[in-house]
């Protein structure tokens, strides 16, 4: 009797009984979602090297009050979508 793998998940068991053309689009599905991450990565990373340097007393100030509102809103939303991206991660595996 044979072994199952460790890692199950890992594992496509209809890799052999699906045709070339679908082995074909299934890695460059795989390799699409890989540069995409990868392009965001680096997006992220030039965005954040050129961000300006800011005085925090600027943002304790009723003019400053609007943009540390917005930074704030704009973190919750990026956890939220991390959150989103989790559970359909886990849900699909």
């Amino acid at each position: 009797m044979t072994r199952l793998s460790h890692a199950p998940q890992r594992h496509d068991p209809y890799w052999d009984l699906d045709g070339s053309g679908v082995r074909k689009s299934r890695l460059q599905r795989k390799a699409i979602r890989r540069i995409a991450t990868l392009l965001g990565i680096v997006l992220i990373a030039i965005v954040v090297t050129r961000l300006p340097p800011v005085d925090p007393a600027v943002l304790m100030s009723p003019e400053g009050r609007p943009l540390l509102a917005g930074a704030l809103l704009c973190l919750l939303g990026v956890s939220v979508l991390l959150a989103l991206a989790r559970m359909r991660y886990v849900s699909r595996h």
